[in-house]
């Protein structure tokens, strides 16, 4: 079975996010990439012909480090370095990680007409 989860990590709905991406995109998606050299950063899935970092947030969980100051700065940190190392980010929670396939289809459409994906 291919490894969706970060270790402490394990909701049904990052699950389906993961089965989405790796139906969709196959051997081409990678999985906890790290995506700046000499940083620990990591994204949870990486799309190389879109390049786009897909994110599961899991702030739903009772001890989620995403929703302390800490935590919450340095994804803040960590997202604002991928934009600016030319990444597209694209962010989802249990409520929106069914949205991931439909904006997915809009980077795809973009960028077979020519846009700057």
């Amino acid at each position: 079975m291919l490894k969706f989860f970060r270790r402490n990590t394990n909701t049904r709905e990052k699950f389906l996010l993961g089965a989405l991406l790796s139906q969709r995109y196959g051997k081409e998606l990678r999985v906890e990439f790290r995506f700046c050299p000499g940083r620990r950063f990591r994204a949870d899935w990486y799309i190389p012909s879109l390049n786009v970092l897909v994110e599961y947030e899991g702030i739903f969980a009772a001890k989620s480090r995403h929703t302390s100051l800490a935590g919450y700065s340095a994804d803040c940190e960590k997202y604002n370095l991928a934009q600016i190392m030319g990444f597209k980010v694209l962010r989802y929670t249990a409520q929106n990680y069914a949205q991931a396939q439909a904006d997915l289809l809009e980077l795809e459409q973009d960028l077979k007409l020519g846009g700057s994906v």
